[in-house]
């Protein structure tokens, strides 16, 4: 059982107050002798008490407990993500409470994790159609958040990432390179992309005077396609399609491919590659993402790096004003991160 104040204060003689005066470093205020001090902190010490943080936050009207909404832990670039916002709020004094199956509880109508918790805000990657509230209720209205990756239209803080600058790199240097038949592989079949990554390559596409060519992941079962959405699946997905597309007659099949993330081009690279298509020399690919899995191919992936780390600071940069501010009418923070073309040997 958990060692409790009243515990400690038996201990040392003295009274539950006391002692949350002392282990809350307030005890001048309290004006508590350095003797008695010393005397709580010898009993705390030695019964291993542990404070609890949770509870100390209410007292105090602050939690320092940030949530981070991601979808999903299989990517390495979300894992990264986490990792950042860890070590960044370890150095300022908070902890991360992560929920990586919001999108999963949102589709059986259940809130996310974090509805409910005393969380002094949060940070979340979502699509800009969708707010705070869709995922954890009503409650959050007045909750500080910042939205990451996505450009959004509403008065909201957020950092995203000019995925549309990207593309137009990686488009630039697949024609440069000499490529004519262009195709961009989205993952979900059945659904039109709410990205604006294929937006940007469709236009591209019309720009240099070539026929866009809309792809979409070889599923293997509603299960599969499912787990698509919460990033689950993708090199497995990239496999399949990659060797469905080997079997195509030659005339139809793309010269060069376009990848949603670095995931479903990974699995792509090793179907064309299984099915006996060279890579580039038959089908040239581009991930996006930049994920270090992607380096150790036996050809190095060419990627659209997203610059997450930047991502990350910028964030807890603005969620930090935000927290710190006095007035609720602090104009919104909104940060777009350019995107960097990695070359590698696949295109």
């Amino acid at each position: 059982m958990p060692v409790s104040l009243m515990d400690v204060a038996a201990r040392a003689g003295v009274a539950r107050g006391t002692v949350s005066s002392v282990l809350n470093n307030r005890s001048a205020q309290a004006r508590i002798s350095p003797q008695t001090q010393e005397r709580i902190r010898r009993a705390a010490e030695e019964l291993g008490y542990r404070p609890n943080r949770l509870a100390q936050g209410l007292g105090k009207g602050r939690t320092n407990i940030i949530g981070l909404m991601i979808p999903g832990l299989r990517n390495p670039f979300f894992l990264s993500l986490l990792e950042a916002a860890e070590e960044r709020a370890f150095r300022d004094g908070y902890d991360v409470l992560p929920d990586s199956a919001f999108q999963l509880r949102a589709s059986f109508n259940i809130e996310g994790k974090l509805s409910g918790w005393p969380v002094d805000g949060v940070l979340i990657w979502v699509s800009p159609d969708k707010a705070l509230p869709d995922f954890l209720g009503p409650w959050v209205q007045n909750l500080p958040v910042v939205y990451l990756g996505y450009r959004r239209t509403d008065n909201a803080d957020w950092v995203a990432i000019d995925r549309d600058g990207g593309v137009r790199q990686a488009m630039e240097h697949l024609r440069e390179k000499g490529y004519s038949r262009i195709a961009y592989l989205y993952p979900w079949q059945d659904l039109q992309p709410i990205d604006s990554r294929y937006i940007v390559y469709d236009q591209l596409c019309r720009e240099f005077g070539i026929a866009p060519i809309k792809l979409a992941l070889e599923t293997l079962s509603t299960q599969t396609r499912y787990s698509l959405i919460t990033q689950a699946g993708l090199r497995e997905a990239g496999l399949t399609t990659g060797l469905a597309i080997a079997r195509r007659p030659v005339g139809d099949i793309p010269d060069a491919i376009v990848c949603h993330n670095d995931l479903v081009a990974i699995g792509l690279f090793n179907g064309l590659r299984r099915g006996g298509i060279r890579v580039p020399e038959d089908v040239a690919i581009v991930g996006f993402d930049g994920i270090e899995e992607g380096l150790y191919l036996d050809k190095p992936l060419t990627s659209v790096e997203s610059p997450g780390l930047e991502l990350i600071q910028t964030a807890m940069d603005i969620l930090h004003e935000s927290l710190d501010s006095t007035t609720s009418s602090r104009p919104p923070r909104q940060v777009m991160l350019q995107s960097t073309l990695r070359l590698g040997s696949t295109t």
